[in-house]
């Protein structure tokens, strides 16, 4: 457990009044709808930390409609719970410099490496630790649970060419899964499920949409001749 004397949150809004960092004036971002249906369908791997360290300041938006659109700065100012986690925060800032998963937990998003988002827990206090965390000199906030995914771009391409020709059915299958207490990582491919019922793998898809375009291209040519 972290032990730290209490904290001001005044000196939080003192960052915007006097040091501007650029985060200020960012806005909150949007979890789109559509990288839910990415990774719903098109992922090729999928790793869960239970207490994971992130870089606060790589996180860029957050899954909860209420806040995007919003500036860091303003959320600090009048997000719906802020006062309540204000308080919480000076009575104990040492949670947010703790090593130790957190309670109540933090969780966040990944995709393919990129900037975080808020997931289901710690909106309030990822701003919050935001702030404190540039008046310490400090980037990485420790314990939190983290969700990273990554997008097999060339099948979600290969979907995207297959759906203008084809009505198809995108169908995640679990290759593989390895875990440890607070860690696991799994392994998928898509598959895609024909009108017929007839399910392929993305080598057959490929080659389905080739003999299509051959076909296409037959037919013009007979037609100009």
């Amino acid at each position: 457990m972290c032990v730290v004397k209490k904290a001001d949150r005044k000196e939080l809004f003192k960052v915007c009044q006097f040091h501007k960092p650029f985060f200020c004036v960012e806005k909150i971002q949007a979890f789109r709808q559509e990288w839910k249906h990415i990774i719903d369908s098109f992922i090729e791997e999928y790793i869960w930390e239970y207490n994971a360290s992130i870089n606060i300041f790589r996180v860029s938006g957050t899954c909860h409609p209420d806040y995007q659109g919003m500036t860091w700065s303003e959320f600090l100012d009048r997000g719906k719970r802020m006062q309540i986690n204000l308080t919480l925060f000076e009575e104990n800032p040492g949670y947010y410099l703790s090593t130790e998963h957190k309670e109540p937990t933090m969780s966040y998003i990944q995709i393919d490496g990129g900037n975080c988002f808020v997931n289901t827990d710690g909106y309030h206090r990822t701003c919050i630790a935001k702030f404190y965390f540039f008046l310490k000199g400090r980037v990485y906030l420790h314990g939190v649970e983290l969700e990273h995914y990554r997008i097999n771009h060339s099948v979600l391409e290969l979907y995207r060419r297959l759906k203008t020709k084809y009505h198809i059915t995108p169908i995640l299958k679990k290759l593989s899964r390895e875990d440890t207490p607070g860690w696991m990582q799994e392994h998928y491919e898509t598959e895609f499920k024909l009108d017929n019922g007839d399910v392929i793998d993305a080598a057959r898809a490929e080659r389905l949409l080739k003999s299509k375009n051959i076909i296409k291209k037959f037919w013009t040519f007979i037609v100009r001749r």
